[in-house]
């Protein structure tokens, strides 16, 4: 019982690290403050940067990160270049910002979901699950 007790601590312990990890990696933090405020503007694509990198097969792969500018409500121009999006506007094109009023240059393209402002708390829930249903298991075998 003692064990599966030291192993339901642990594995809930690692599982928030998990979850706290992947919502770091995932930019969770800085999306969900540009989607707080519920202020969106039109931004328009001011220019295109290619990349060029190794996919994990070790064959090319090219991303285009767009700069896209756009005007506060309080009448501010930003300028930022989008990197976490799919997004791949031609130059000219408008597209559709969230931003926060208090750091408008973390804007994103990025529309809120349900996963992405939920992220760490699925992922911690989860593992914590699998960590009970484990710990139960090892606490009734013989």
């Amino acid at each position: 019982m003692v064990i599966a007790a030291v192993y339901f601590v642990i594995a809930v312990g690692a599982a928030v690290m998990a979850g706290r990890n992947l919502d770091r990696h995932l930019q969770g933090p800085r999306l969900r403050a540009a989607w707080a405020d519920g202020l969106t503007a039109e931004a328009q694509c001011v220019s295109l940067r290619t990349e060029e990198v190794q996919n994990p097969e070790g064959g090319p792969a090219v991303y285009t990160h767009p700069t896209l500018e756009f005007r506060t409500d309080d009448g501010h121009t930003v300028s930022f270049e989008e990197r976490q999006s799919r997004l791949t506007p031609a130059e000219g094109d408008f597209v559709t910002v969230y931003y926060s009023a208090a750091n408008p240059k973390d804007a994103t393209t990025r529309a809120p979901s349900f996963g992405m402002r939920h992220a760490r708390t699925l992922i911690t829930g989860a593992g914590s699950f699998f960590a009970l249903v484990t710990a139960v298991v090892i606490a009734l075998v013989p």
